[in-house]
């Protein structure tokens, strides 16, 4: 059987890392959206917080498709499901200050973006940086919407 892996080379391996290593994040952010959606009761922070969740589902999309057209697997459960656990037992989870919590995650997860830009210039993947250029743009928006909460 031929490992589909063999035939790539250092950079695409880095590359296909990088953005499976976001698409992971991404999946765990929009876990915590929909954490902070399930357990909130006031109807303008649940329609903001299902707005963000549709958006980053659009971003955990872009990832995982960028993922497979630079010849990878797009993976993200084995990050995932350890970290579910943690999601729930964050003070701010447990004090119900889910804007506050989820600011604090796009902010994080924005950073993450945006040394994916530069490491995808780095390696000259120019398509990658456009993807987390845009990405970055978008958590960067809605971190300052949740900020202003």
């Amino acid at each position: 059987m031929i490992n589909r892996s063999d035939n790539l080379s250092d950079r695409t391996r880095r590359l296909i890392k990088l953005c499976n290593d976001r698409l992971a994040d991404a999946v765990d952010l929009q876990l915590q959206c929909k954490h902070a959606f399930w357990n909130t009761t006031a109807l303008e922070l649940r329609k903001l917080f299902d707005e963000v969740n549709k958006s980053v589902g659009v971003y955990t999309d872009r990832i995982a498709e960028r993922v497979v057209e630079i010849g990878g697997v797009a993976n993200s459960t084995e990050r995932v499901v350890p970290t579910w656990s943690h999601l729930l037992c964050a003070p701010d989870a447990l004090c119900r200050n889910h804007a506050s919590t989820l600011a604090t995650t796009l902010g994080s997860f924005a950073e993450l973006a945006h040394q994916a830009i530069d490491i995808s210039i780095e390696v000259s993947d120019f398509s990658s940086a456009d993807m987390f250029t845009e990405i970055a743009e978008g958590v960067d928006n809605w971190h300052q919407k949740l900020v202003e909460v």
